[in-house]
């Protein structure tokens, strides 16, 4: 390989070597033909190829969720993809679909899931996910919490009201 005085040069890759995509490990050796910085591109059935544009794979909110920022939030679960406003949560699977609201407003969502089960809180309302019917409904049951997580399968919750 030349490297010409303004430190240009040429290198050619070959197309397998591409088409690997991304080192599997930070601690791959040298030279084993792997990418370790690749912009705009990724490595999928032995082929680069280009990502996808956005633009096409963004949830249309503005119609449905016209509060302020922070809203909308998205919570990507395991089974179900929610967009909550304010008031409103809805369920994204390629269209928004209104499940619950409007509850009485109060800070940020929190929440967790366990697969089809959902428990979240705004710091005011209480809501649960049904597994079986699968229907939103808020609760008096269940501690109403400004913070949710889950911490090795256990559902752990801060700012009790």
């Amino acid at each position: 390989m030349e490297i010409l005085r303004d430190g240009t040069f040429s290198f050619n890759i070959e197309g397998e070597a591409l088409a690997r995509g991304m080192r599997p490990s930070k601690r791959s050796p040298r030279n084993a033909k792997y990418l370790v910085k690749c912009v705009g591109a990724v490595g999928l059935d032995n082929v680069l190829q280009v990502i996808d544009g956005l633009e096409t794979d963004r949830v249309d909110t503005i119609a449905n969720i016209l509060d302020a920022f922070p809203y909308p939030q998205v919570f990507v679960f395991t089974n179900v993809i929610l967009v909550c406003g304010r008031q409103d949560i809805y369920e994204y699977d390629g269209t928004l679909t209104h499940v619950l609201g409007p509850v009485t407003a109060g800070q940020l969502w929190s929440a967790v899931d366990f697969f089809d089960f959902i428990y979240m809180s705004n710091g005011v309302v209480a809501v649960l996910r049904d597994p079986q019917s699968k229907v939103y409904a808020t609760t008096t049951d269940q501690p109403i919490a400004n913070a949710i997580c889950n911490f090795n399968g256990q559902v752990v919750i801060g700012g009790i009201e």
